[in-house]
């Protein structure tokens, strides 16, 4: 008799092992409208204007964990349909709402108006709006506030490149070196807990000049030169 041939039984894989698909690139993290969540925390005298939908102020409330009527630093100003049809002039709005803003909240002194998806659709130029207004305050003796603006939008920014931007705006602001001698300019939102740990390991090794971009108040720009 012949030896009896084992049976084979087909195994058919399961679920767990398939192959995992992941998708990279800029479709699986935040835009960069989620800077301002610590970045609102480090400027203390400063206000983020986010000129968007609903969508990013339901986006920063979540993720900023704050209830908007805690009136924290930030704010949306909503795009809504007259302005996408074009049935009001978006730059009146803004005007309207940054009055109504510092009206109730003088205590600002520097105010960014942040760029989104739908602000970047009705090719709203934020950087434009920000020099008028400049020039209006001038002329109301509120030259101690600046207006400055930058894109978080997801269409041109991810997660942390909003901060990269809002601190590029900055640096056209900053004054200019007094002198010649080495500075040490430390660049990135850090809690003030961690800036003073810093300044004591910097003093420690000799370096006394230090400047944190951004500052714990406007006033308080590093020089560069």
């Amino acid at each position: 008799m012949n030896e009896l041939s084992p049976l084979t039984v087909p195994v058919t894989a399961g679920c767990s092992d398939a192959p995992v698909l992941r998708e990279r690139g800029q479709r699986e993290v935040f835009c960069g409208l989620t800077g301002i969540v610590w970045l609102h925390r480090r400027i203390q005298d400063a206000f983020f204007l986010v000129v968007g939908s609903r969508t990013c102020a339901h986006l920063l409330q979540s993720a900023a964990g704050v209830m908007i009527f805690a009136e924290p630093r930030f704010a949306t100003a909503i795009i809504d349909e007259r302005d996408l049809a074009g049935l009001a002039d978006a730059n009146d709005e803004l005007d309207r709402v940054v009055s109504k803003l510092i009206e109730r909240r003088p205590e600002i002194k520097l105010l960014f108006l942040v760029g989104s998806c739908p602000s970047e659709v009705i090719k709203l130029d934020l950087s434009r709006a920000a020099r008028r207004l400049n020039q209006r305050f001038a002329t109301e003796n509120r030259s101690d506030l600046r207006v400055l603006s930058y894109s978080g939008s997801g269409i041109e920014t991810t997660f942390t490149e909003g901060e990269d931007a809002c601190l590029a705006s900055l640096v056209p602001t900053l004054p200019a070196l007094p002198s010649t001698s080495p500075n040490l300019m430390v660049v990135g939102t850090v809690a003030e807990i961690v800036e003073d740990q810093f300044r004591r390991l910097f003093a420690a090794l000799g370096i006394d000049k230090v400047g944190f971009l951004p500052p714990r108040r406007a006033a308080d720009m590093p020089p560069i030169g």
